[in-house]
């Protein structure tokens, strides 16, 4: 995430002490700065440092804290990012940051966490590397393969509601930059290929296989979850919407609201698109402004 990201969510501490404890920590190899940020000729300037974490940092957390960083050498990791693939992860870091700071400004709302999700999973879950990663059966128009389902992030919503228990609901955001089809042609769609090319309609699809098996409670033990995908204008938020409706929902029969679209730049207010999906309002898919 970036720099300044960290700063807003430490809004009570000085961006110059964080600004100085931060280069200490890239000093030392706890915290690493991706080289794919270096921007030339910019206009208006360079963007605040980006950092990640490094081996000694991931080290220190899974020794210490208990913490799911995995054995990758993180180091080597940072390397391999391309400046559009940094882009979409600074995006997805960007959103959170949003929805965990609108949050605090609430006392009816809090996020849950995707550690706190992890730590009620089923045990395979809690001891796979990559435990937000499941394989699911899809099978379209005759075609029949396995895919990999990644969310960008996972993550809960806690509601309190008076004189009543409080409302969990649980959201797998997907933020789309505009780089991937939609939905291929007709021909594509009814041919073998279809399922081993990507595309947002393949995605959609496997979401709604998901569902019908019912594997977010067989891979997080939590009830059902929406898919909230973020995107570049509202015109490719509406062919989204269309693809869901048209290509998938009446195939597969889904509730209404397991999918729900916006557009990112708008997102002002990440809690309020995340109390929409949590709800399942399917009525205002893309921000009224």
């Amino acid at each position: 995430m970036r720099a300044d990201d960290l700063y807003r969510l430490f809004s009570d501490r000085s961006p110059d002490r964080l600004s100085r404890r931060l280069t200490l920590l890239y000093r030392n190899q706890y915290l690493d700065r991706p080289g794919s940020q270096i921007d030339r000729f910019r206009k208006g300037g360079s963007q605040a440092y980006v950092y990640g974490l490094d081996s000694a940092g991931a080290r220190l957390l899974k020794e210490k804290e208990g913490a799911p960083v995995g054995p990758t050498d993180w180091k080597s990791r940072n390397r391999t990012y391309t400046r559009e693939n940094l882009d979409h992860t600074l995006a997805v870091a960007h959103f959170m940051i949003d929805l965990e700071l609108a949050c605090r400004a609430r006392k009816d709302v809090s996020v849950i966490p995707f550690d706190e999700i992890l730590a009620h999973a089923p045990e395979e879950t809690k001891q796979s590397v990559y435990p937000a990663r499941w394989p699911v059966q899809v099978r379209f128009n005759g075609a029949n393969t396995t895919i990999h389902l990644i969310p960008d992030a996972i993550f809960g919503l806690r509601l309190a509601r008076q004189g009543a228990k409080h409302l969990q609901s649980y959201i797998f955001l997907e933020i789309d930059r505009g780089t991937t089809t939609i939905a291929p042609a007709e021909r594509v769609r009814e041919s073998d290929a279809f399922v081993h090319r990507t595309s947002v309609l393949r995605k959609l699809i496997t979401y709604a296989e998901s569902w019908r098996q019912n594997l977010h409670k067989a891979q997080f033990n939590i009830p059902a979850s929406r898919v909230l995908t973020l995107t570049t204008s509202a015109a490719r938020a509406t062919a989204m919407r269309i693809s869901a409706r048209d290509l998938v929902s009446k195939n597969f029969r889904l509730p209404e609201g397991l999918f729900l679209f916006g557009v990112l730049q708008q997102a002002t207010n990440p809690l309020d698109m995340a109390l929409e999906a949590s709800s399942g309002q399917t009525t205002q898919l893309i921000p009224s402004r």
